[in-house]
């Protein structure tokens, strides 16, 4: 259950975040604001997620500002919500680490939507630019980032493991630490087939969406 709360919150945070940067990006490309979130988007992606979760607790809870705790303070039988602010680096670290390639992708996306024809003539005839934006471009480029976003995703399932040993949380991540360092066959099948089913879950709910989001397949049904 512990797991479960960080891969929401992280997926609640990133996806939308993701979707609206690439939009706006897309809308600015050849701007200075294109290139700069490009370019950050490029360098953060470039990075793991241990060393993304060593430079938040340097910059947020050791040595610049000391504002969040650097591990996970529940108490044996405590639940992790209990106490928030100790969700805020795990959170940040998987937003941090998602979040590039579902803005690259609504970006690269959405530039091609915006160049198609079906766009331009919605703006031939007189439609306002939110309206283009939210009714014609929208739909079609959510379709192929749906895929993308359900890969990243059912990444975390996996990506979470190094998250919660180094903020030392609760998780199915550090149980599946604890039964390889154990030697308990029985829990590390068990950990993998759950993660395994979760990934196809994912896929399979990103495929659903994809179909509904995209006007064309959606029509087919």
């Amino acid at each position: 259950m512990a797991s479960l709360v960080l891969l929401i919150a992280a997926a609640v945070i990133s996806a939308p975040v993701g979707l609206i940067l690439g939009t706006w990006t897309a809308m600015r490309r050849g701007k200075a604001a294109d290139h700069t979130v490009s370019g950050i988007s490029l360098v953060i992606a470039a990075l793991p997620e241990f060393v993304i979760g060593v430079g938040l607790i340097v910059m947020l809870s050791t040595t610049v500002f000391r504002i969040f705790p650097s591990v996970t303070l529940a108490a044996p039988g405590e639940a992790v919500w209990e106490r928030p602010i100790q969700l805020v680096l795990p959170v940040l670290t998987l937003v941090l680490v998602v979040t590039p390639y579902i803005t690259r992708m609504m970006r690269a996306t959405m530039i091609d939507v915006l160049d198609s024809g079906y766009v331009e003539m919605a703006r031939l005839k007189g439609l306002p630019e939110r309206t283009v934006i939210t009714r014609h471009a929208l739909p079609h480029a959510v379709a192929p980032v749906a895929q993308v976003i359900a890969l990243q995703l059912a990444w975390l399932a996996g990506g979470v493991v190094v998250v919660e040993f180094l903020f030392r949380y609760p998780g199915i991540g550090q149980a599946l630490i604890d039964a390889v360092n154990n030697r308990d066959v029985e829990v590390v099948q068990a950990v993998t087939l759950l993660i395994a089913a979760l990934y196809i879950v994912v896929n399979l709910l990103a495929d659903v969406i994809g179909i509904l989001t995209n006007p064309k397949l959606r029509m087919t049904l």
